[in-house]
């Protein structure tokens, strides 16, 4: 058929179409208290240390997302109250159990986690990963901070309060995805932009006030150079400026810390920690929520992790430095100093 064959047709059934009267389509009535039913649907947020005030911001990111959807979503939080990533794949196994339509998992190490993730995917629950990852898993996406910038901010304050030289100490746990990246963040920034600060030692701390106390106070007494501690998460800090303090070192060691839990806002206020690179939990654990229910309602197109729905791979936020200085301001100094609580 030529193309103008095809025009002509076309016309002639737009004609008939305009000449035909349409008819009124009218809506059946609803019955009379009828309503929509809404399918409650339940989640789970695994963390690795239930209670910090981290996860907590976290977890009230997520309930406030969810929030925006409907009242028929119910979000609990799961995890060891201490830092064991045993005990937090355990936790995700139990939870498997009782079917959420979602589990989002902050992974204390990325290997152990790894099992219990993949088991979750495979049996039809989708996985997001958010603040520590496990990217080796199955884990459809993941949400947090870029670690290897957040490192990089602690290096950059470090620099300031040392002008420029020295040799500075990272506090960490090894094979923690997270605090690897924050730790190599923080040394590729000191030889890029520092270059007369060396790292001396890294410290494992197992994630402890205490231990962070206790190998601190050996690592500053086997090496008095050190002039600098960095830590790459909530503990150390506190931990660190204690060492400092039972060392009598006050005023010659620069405490940088990261995240601001526990007692790190008064340290901060007092002036034994200088300052701490933060992100934000709470839109962390927003974007979490949403990355979870999205991947729980797949749409009628295909996405990249089917049965699943459509998730970005990464979404990544941004981190600053929280000083004594901005705690001055009373707005921020309440933001901090009255987290969220749950049981």
């Amino acid at each position: 058929m030529s193309t103008v064959s095809i025009v002509v047709l076309l016309l002639a059934m737009l004609l008939a179409a305009c000449s035909k009267p349409q008819e009124a389509v009218t809506p059946a009535p609803a019955a009379s208290g009828e309503q929509a039913e809404v399918k409650e649907e339940f989640y789970s947020m695994i963390v690795f240390t239930k209670g910090a005030e981290y996860f907590n911001w976290c977890y009230a990111g997520a309930l406030d997302a969810a929030k925006t959807i409907g009242d028929h979503i119910t979000i609990e939080l799961q995890g060891p109250a201490e830092w064991d990533a045993s005990l937090e794949a355990r936790a995700l196994e139990q939870v498997i159990s009782k079917k959420p339509n979602a589990i989002m998992v902050s992974s204390a190490d990325e290997a152990t986690l790894i099992p219990a993730i993949d088991k979750a995917v495979e049996s039809g629950i989708p996985v997001i990963g958010f603040d520590s990852d496990s990217p080796a898993s199955k884990r459809l996406s993941y949400v947090g901070t870029n670690n290897f910038d957040f490192g990089a901010t602690g290096a950059r304050a470090m620099g300031e309060f040392l002008n420029g030289k020295g040799d500075v100490a990272i506090l960490m746990v090894p094979g923690m995805a997270a605090l690897e990246e924050r730790a190599q963040g923080f040394q590729d920034e000191l030889a890029r932009s520092f270059p007369d600060i060396k790292v001396v030692t890294t410290i494992n701390d197992e994630g402890d006030v205490s231990k962070a106390e206790s190998a601190t106070t050996a690592a500053l007494q086997a090496n008095p150079n050190i002039v600098g501690i960095f830590s790459t998460h909530g503990y150390g800090g506190p931990g660190a400026a204690a060492a400092v303090r039972t060392l009598g070192r006050q005023g010659e060691v620069v405490v940088i810390a990261s995240d601001y839990g526990g007692p790190v806002i008064e340290l901060l206020k007092t002036g034994e920690i200088l300052g701490t690179v933060i992100d934000d939990p709470y839109l962390i654990g927003y974007q979490a929520f949403m990355l979870a229910y999205a991947a729980a309602h797949p749409t009628t197109i295909p996405s990249q992790n089917p049965p699943f729905g459509h998730v970005p791979p990464i979404i990544f936020g941004g981190s600053s430095l929280l000083t004594g200085d901005d705690l001055k301001d009373p707005a921020i100094l309440n933001l901090y100093e009255n987290p969220p609580q749950f049981p």
